[in-house]
C-alpha cells in the first residue's frame, strides 16, 4: 500500500503516571494496519519519574514515527492543545496513556470522514476494561453508562444526548484537524475539558456517530475523573453548562439551562451558601410556562 495516498493520522497521547499501561497503548497503535500514522507523546510532568516502557518501546521500534516530549506539569487541557499543535496529520486521534485501540478501525473511520464532507469529527463507542485489561463492560456508552443508540443517530438527537447524558470516555473519536479552527481548542481554564469541547462540536452540527467499538477505556481508581474533588467537579460542570447555553437555540438551550440547574442543586447540597444566582433558570421556566 502506498502511504502517500493515505491522509496522515496523528495519534496523540497525554502521558501521566502510566508507565505500566503505556506499552499496551503503543502496541495497539502499531497493531492497527493503517500505515500512514504518527505518534506524539507528552509526559506531563508525571510525579512517578519511571518512563522506561516508553523509552524501551521507542528503541525497539525504529521504523515508527514517534515524538516523545518530557516536560513539567501543565495539566491535561494544555497538554492536549500542545499535542494538537505539534501534530501534522490531517486527522487526529486522542488516546490517553492508560487506554488502547481495538478492532483495527482507523482506515474505516478515515474513509467515513473523507466521504462525509459536512462532518469533522467521528464519535464511537469503546469497551471498558480493568487494571489488568480484563473486559468488564462490552460497551462504555450503552452498557456501563446506560445510553440509548437512538440518541446518537442524527444531529438533534446527538445534540440532546451530549447535553443531557454525557457518556463519552477514552479514545472515542477521530477528528479532522479543521475542527479546532471551527470550534476552538480545549479550554485550558477548566478541569473537565472534554464535555466543554464536545458541546461546541455538536452545537455546530459537526459530529457523526460511527457505530463501532474503537478502543478500550480503562476503569481504575486513578482515573482523572475519580481524583477530582466533588465540589470542584460540580462547580466546573455548572460553569461549562452556563457558558454553553448561548451556543444553542430552542429547545437545546433549555436542555442546557436545566443541566446547569442540576449542577447548581448539587453544589447547594454540598454548600448551601454557595453564591449561585438561579434567575436564569427561573426566567426561562416562567417563559416556558
Amino acid at each position: 500500500m502506498n502511504t502517500n495516498n493515505l491522509p496522515l493520522v496523528s495519534i496523540i497521547i497525554p502521558f501521566y503516571n502510566h508507565n505500566h499501561f503505556i506499552k499496551q497503548t503503543l502496541d495497539s497503535i502499531v497493531a492497527d494496519t493503517y500505515e500512514n500514522k504518527e505518534i506524539i507523546i507528552i509526559n506531563d510532568g508525571s510525579p512517578n519519574p519511571d518512563d522506561s516502557n516508553i523509552v524501551n518501546w521507542i528503541s525497539e521500534h525504529k521504523d515508527v514515527s514517534i515524538n516523545y516530549i518530557k516536560r513539567e506539569n501543565r495539566g491535561v487541557s494544555k497538554t492536549l492543545n500542545e499535542l494538537i499543535r505539534l501534530s501534522t496529520g490531517k486527522y487526529i486521534v486522542v488516546c490517553a496513556s492508560d487506554d488502547y485501540l481495538i478492532n483495527n478501525t482507523i482506515a474505516n473511520r478515515v474513509k467515513v470522514l473523507e466521504d462525509t464532507t459536512d462532518k469533522l469529527l467521528l464519535i464511537s463507542d469503546n469497551i471498558v476494561v480493568d487494571d489488568n485489561g480484563n473486559k468488564i463492560y462490552n460497551s462504555n456508552i450503552f452498557e456501563y453508562r446506560k445510553g440509548k443508540l437512538d440518541g446518537y443517530l442524527d444531529n438533534d438527537k446527538l445534540k440532546k444526548t451530549i447535553i443531557t447524558k454525557w457518556a463519552l470516555a477514552g479514545a472515542c473519536y477521530i477528528a479532522d484537524r479543521k475542527i479546532f479552527d471551527n470550534v476552538g481548542f480545549y479550554n485550558e481554564e477548566i478541569i473537565i475539558e472534554d464535555w466543554d469541547f464536545f458541546l461546541r462540536v455538536v452545537a455546530s452540527d459537526l459530529a457523526l456517530f460511527y457505530s463501532e467499538k474503537v478502543s478500550a477505556y480503562r476503569l481504575h481508581d486513578t482515573n482523572s475523573i475519580k481524583t477530582l474533588d466533588l465540589m470542584n467537579m460540580h462547580v466546573t460542570q455548572a460553569l461549562v453548562a452556563k457558558n454553553s447555553i448561548k451556543l444553542f437555540s430552542y429547545p437545546f438551550n433549555l436542555f442546557m439551562i436545566r443541566r446547569w440547574y442540576k449542577y447548581v442543586i448539587r453544589i447547594r447540597k454540598l454548600n448551601k451558601n454557595f453564591p449561585y444566582n438561579l434567575s436564569i433558570y427561573k426566567k426561562h421556566k416562567k417563559n416556558k410556562n
